[in-house]
């Protein structure tokens, strides 16, 4: 198993458990325990767990401090039966003939492997979602271009942005790096704000794809009020804060969309 294989493994551990052990993952993983802490200590440095005596934890991302965003295979495999419950979801809203557009979000990227072989037109920046529909004959796939980020594995920039700004969609899907009440939706940093707002600008409807660790969050920098999104779609909050964050979300008219996880699915994942 090669170190990138083995760092999906072990965030999608953590994600799910809270916290692991040295031991254990040198188990599961079939590599010697100074691997796995050679692992630990990579993730650790990229913010995406906190190493601990003997193993490692879940951990927060500080918005305040973290202005990169995390590269896609790492974001891919964090909360996966989440982002697989909510894209489930939104490919239910799909129909032929429909123009849409997907932003380069791992939960948006998941959407794109359930569009089926139907007339459909797709705008996106997404590197991802252009490999995954490539074998789409009847989907039509419109890149905007632009610079490639090689970690986000999308592209973004002047000209990314001036492409969006020519096009109009009738749907976007989309995520965010955090969602505020009072702030409103935010990224990490500016260049992928900037396109995120172009894309808004140029679609009809807006459905913010987001799981719940998002709610109540405020990233780097803020690119518009929540009340953009005329949907949301996310999995069911269980604890007050979050959920108090859905009913004031309704309350301002926005359409949330509480998904439940299948029975299971976190072993099935």
């Amino acid at each position: 198993m090669i170190a990138l294989q083995r760092h999906r493994s072990i965030v999608r551990q953590v994600t799910d458990a809270g916290a692991v052990r040295v031991a254990d993952l040198a188990r599961d993983l079939e590599v010697t325990e100074e691997t796995i802490r050679r692992d630990l200590r990579v993730l650790d440095e990229q913010g995406v767990l906190a190493r601990t005596h003997g193993g490692a934890v879940t951990v927060e991302p500080d918005p305040d401090e973290d202005r990169r965003d995390l590269p896609y295979d790492l974001r891919h495999a964090t909360n996966p039966v989440q982002k697989d419950a909510i894209a489930r979801a939104a490919a239910q809203s799909l129909r032929p003939g429909q123009v849409i557009a997907l932003d380069p979000s791992s939960t948006a990227c998941r959407l794109a492997r359930l569009i089926p072989d139907e007339p459909l037109t797709v705008v996106t920046n997404s590197l991802v979602v252009c490999s995954i529909l490539s074998g789409h004959r009847a989907v039509e796939v419109i890149c905007t271009g632009g610079t490639l980020d090689p970690e986000a594995m999308a592209f973004f920039g002047l000209q990314t942005q001036a492409a969006l700004e020519k096009l109009s969609v009738e749907r976007l899907f989309f995520s965010c790096r955090g969602l505020d009440l009072q702030r409103g939706l935010s990224e990490a940093n500016e260049r992928h704000a900037a396109v995120k707002l172009s894309m808004i600008r140029s679609a009809q409807r807006c459905t913010l794809l987001a799981d719940r660790s998002k709610l109540g969050l405020a990233s780097t920098v803020f690119y518009s009020p929540v009340d953009v999104a005329h949907e949301l779609i996310v999995d069911r909050p269980d604890d007050p804060d979050r959920r108090a964050v859905v009913s004031d979300l309704r309350q301002r008219g926005i359409d949330v969309r509480e998904v439940d996880l299948i029975p299971d699915a976190r072993r099935q994942a």
